[in-house]
């Protein structure tokens, strides 16, 4: 029962992570930097951090651009946190795999 509730911990914690991948700038940052080192980047397909440049850009007024940047720093400062819950139940979903297993 114990591995169970890990296993369903651990996959928790997998599907925050990915859900909330796509608000984080370090991981764009890092994604575009593979783009570019490995010369994927062309005009039609822009990094994400450029994807991201774009949206901004994309909105009409001054103060589109000044709420589209609050909403992307805002999901950033959320992508954080919800990334230390996710680490948080994988490894308590591994913990109690591992107590699970010792017990059975």
């Amino acid at each position: 029962m114990l591995m169970l509730a890990g296993a369903g911990l651990l996959l928790a914690g997998i599907l925050i992570r990915w859900l909330t991948a796509r608000y984080d700038l370090k991981d764009a940052a890092v994604e575009s930097a593979w783009h570019l080192a490995l010369g994927r980047r062309t005009a039609e397909k822009p990094t994400a951090l450029e994807a991201k440049l774009q949206e901004i850009r994309s909105q009409p007024t001054w103060t589109g651009k000044a709420t589209r940047t609050a909403r992307t720093a805002l999901g950033h400062v959320l992508a954080q946190a919800m990334h230390v819950v996710a680490v948080v139940l994988m490894l308590a979903g591994l913990a109690l795999a591992a107590v699970g297993f010792v017990w059975r």
